[in-house]
């Protein structure tokens, strides 16, 4: 159900690139690029991280989730009326112009917020076929609204903006009815009333004091990945910035093939967090995981050029070069978000934040640094830095909370064949489509060798059941 749910939601967006690419110049693309990095930015701030605590709290108490849900829910609601007073900052010229839609970032901004809110109430409570619809429906109703706003009536960026907020406003309200999540928030509502400010307390602490870590967490996880755009902008100019966004699109590849199990991962996580076995549990899926991403992350590299010429349209096709070094950067990105399980499940959230910083710390000092020297390229190498510092962190302390094998000496070898396939790649050095092939086989070779005895044993199982 969760892949129905990450091909629904994801592959859309793919899909819906060809068209962004093909009917807006490199400026305007940019332009909704950077809608889409204020609001990551400014949601975990303005929310609290509200929905990461909602999620935790109705898995690990159930009896409460009605109240946890409605506090969610309010508090969600509070942030929409913030952003809205917010929205003269968008006149600044580090936005690229975002101010001259200020109502139309504010819808997008609600109706993401919330949507994102049931998702999470949704996933907490087992109701995984009301998200896989809910997300069906805002997928395909902003797919269709996209080709007539944008391709049909050319309504630019104001089709945009539409858009992605006329699907998510439906799937909201299939939410709230159908899904009956409207009932449960309108008894947390009257449960939280009929025990006064003794309950709102009860409920709000101890979900903010889960959150409170992951807010700085977000932002600064957002400094390291989103932060080179205002650099790209203001150093080489908003139409730089719309390559290097519609670049980092096809790597995204990676993050959606990852989103097919994270949420069913992270439950899985949170109710096996006290079990015997759990390193165990966790080394078997790190194996699963970490050799379908690298070998997955190798071919992208290697037919980057065809992606690019299927995702990238117009003036944006000559950003596909800058798609293999930010592979790296999201294959990364995905074991952080794997060792951010760890922190969660056992609730030491704490340390998430301190290595988020130190990413994005690294992220800012090397980006207006490299910049200079090799253009958008320096974004793509200080992304890299910059999650590969976050992972070598998480991977050396999170052994104090589950010390899991992650397979180092088939790992590490396999990272340095990807830098170098990304390197060769991205430079287009002679006969680098061979020497890209040689690397994606030995990738294949090694990660194989480490899932044998993970397949041998699912073999001799089955033969048992039979």
């Amino acid at each position: 159900m969760f892949t129905i749910n990450a091909v629904a939601t994801r592959l859309i967006t793919f899909l819906l690139v060809p068209l962004y690419t093909t009917y807006m110049s490199a400026g305007e693309y940019g332009l909704t690029d950077m809608s889409v990095t204020v609001i990551s930015l400014i949601t975990p701030l303005v929310t609290l991280d509200v929905s990461e605590a909602a999620v935790r709290y109705i898995v690990g108490d159930s009896k409460n989730s009605e109240r946890y849900a409605a506090f969610a829910f309010g508090l969600t609601l509070l942030s929409i009326c913030l952003v809205s007073v917010l929205t003269p900052l968008l006149e600044l010229s580090v936005f690229g112009g975002l101010g001259d839609y200020k109502a139309w970032f504010v819808l997008t901004y609600a109706t993401t917020a919330v949507m994102n809110l049931c998702g999470e109430v949704a996933r907490g409570s087992g109701e995984v076929k009301l998200i896989t619809l809910c997300a069906g429906l805002s997928s395909v109703v902003t797919l269709v609204s996209a080709l007539v706003l944008i391709g049909n009536l050319g309504l630019g960026i104001t089709g945009y903006f539409l858009s992605v907020s006329i699907g998510p406003v439906l799937a909201v309200l299939v939410y709230l009815t159908v899904g009956g999540l409207g009932g449960m928030m309108v008894r947390g509502v009257l449960k939280l009333s009929a025990g006064g400010l003794a309950a709102v307390r009860e409920t709000a602490a101890p979900m903010v004091r889960y959150a409170l870590p992951l807010i700085p967490n977000a932002l600064f996880w957002w400094v390291g990945t989103s932060i080179n755009r205002f650099f790209i902008t203001g150093m080489l100019g908003i139409s730089a910035s719309g390559m290097f966004a519609a670049a980092g699109k096809v790597p995204n590849l990676l993050n959606t093939a990852y989103s097919v199990f994270q949420q069913a991962w992270q439950l899985s996580a949170f109710q096996e967090a006290r079990d015997e076995g759990v390193a165990r549990f966790y080394s078997s899926v790190y194996r699963v995981l970490s050799a379908g991403m690298t070998v997955l992350c190798a071919l992208i590299s290697l037919l980057a050029p065809l992606f690019g010429s299927i995702f990238l349209r117009g003036e944006t096709y000559g950003a596909w070069p800058m798609i293999p070094v930010l592979l790296i950067a999201n294959l990364m990105n995905v074991f952080n978000s794997f060792y951010g399980t760890v922190y969660t499940s056992t609730m030491r959230t704490g340390y998430i934040m301190r290595t988020t910083v130190f990413g994005a710390l690294s992220c800012i000092v090397f980006t207006p640094l490299l910049i200079p020297i090799v253009g958008t390229y320096g974004a793509c190498i200080a992304s890299v830095v910059g999650q590969g510092l976050v992972f070598a962190m998480r991977a050396r302390d999170s052994r104090k909370y589950i010390a899991f094998d992650a397979g180092w000496r088939t790992l590490l070898p396999t990272l340095v064949i990807l830098a170098v396939q990304s390197v060769v790649t991205a430079a287009q050095s002679p006969e680098w489509r061979l020497v890209s092939l040689v690397c994606l086989a030995l990738v294949v070779v090694l990660q194989g060798r480490r899932l044998l005895p993970i397949l041998i044993f699912v073999k001799s199982r089955v033969k048992r059941d039979k």
